[in-house]
């Protein structure tokens, strides 16, 4: 059982070390799943998860989309209003160096529907380490409403949000 143990510990570290060598994604399909909160000071606080899938078109240079179902509240004239909606976006992302650890940009656009409905917009920062992701980014969500409600006095307004994310590249490691 022990020498069992050992040859699997063996064989874990020898596939780590292989995928290491080719830790940046060059071309081909890629993916990742990831979890992010959003806030600001005083009406809106939310929670995200989701996945995008696309394609590493060079090593610097991913497209695609994803979906991603969002659950929080906002704060509405003195009244707090949970909310669960689901956002469909298209995502554009450049990846500075290629290295294990690289600064990106990511893109994001698209739109929510659900308990809140309306564009979203979402540009982040940040770190690639290996198959980790970190970003902050500013996440734009117009909310035209909330449970049927029409907020804002021009009908549509948009809430700025701090956005930090955390992802994993589940694929797209081969060449």
């Amino acid at each position: 059982m022990k020498k069992l143990f050992v040859s699997i510990l063996m064989l874990a570290a020898a596939s780590t070390f292989a995928q290491e060598k080719s830790a940046f994604p060059t071309t081909g399909y890629r993916g990742s799943g990831f979890v992010y909160y959003v806030g600001n000071a005083n009406d809106w606080e939310s929670y995200s998860v989701g996945s995008t899938h696309g394609y590493q078109i060079n090593p610097k240079w991913f497209v695609g989309g994803g979906a991603q179902l969002n659950f929080g509240s906002l704060l509405y004239k003195n009244d707090d209003y949970s909310f669960v909606s689901a956002t469909l976006y298209a995502d554009a992302r450049l990846d500075m160096i290629e290295k294990p650890i690289s600064p990106y940009l990511n893109f994001k656009m698209g739109i929510t529907d659900g308990d809140i409905t309306g564009a979203y917009v979402a540009p982040e920062i940040g770190v690639r380490f290996r198959h980790f992701n970190l970003g902050v980014g500013v996440e734009l969500q117009s909310h035209e409403a909330v449970y049927g409600l029409v907020v804002g006095d021009s009908g549509s307004e948009f809430s700025e949000l701090l956005m930090i994310r955390l992802a994993y590249d589940f694929c797209g490691r081969k060449k």
